[in-house]
């Protein structure tokens, strides 16, 4: 099975590790965390937006901030990703 998952405007999720997707699309890229949902089978997840502060912009290798659209962007594409997956998730904005 894929680490990636593209969308259709070739913006691109993966999977870091356990606790970390990275969002990607043309010269940047950005870590978000995501949790477990509590409890013992721990069928969801928890998008952790205060994750999306700044990316890495590729191009002139340096940090930058990311915007209000362009973080629920980021988190819409996250959730769609998840329900893609058939995984219930949240996002928590604390």
């Amino acid at each position: 099975m894929s680490k990636q998952f593209i969308f259709d405007d070739a913006s691109v999720i993966e999977w870091i590790d356990k606790e970390t997707l990275r969002y990607s699309e043309k010269d940047f890229s950005v870590s978000i965390w995501v949790d477990f949902e509590p409890g013992f089978f721990k069928s969801g997840r928890i998008i952790k937006a205060s994750s999306i502060k700044n990316c890495n912009n590729n191009a002139e290798d340096k940090l930058e901030k990311i915007t209000t659209s362009k973080k629920e962007e980021i988190l819409a594409k996250v959730q769609n990703y998840y329900h893609f997956k058939n995984i219930k998730c949240r996002v928590e904005t604390d």
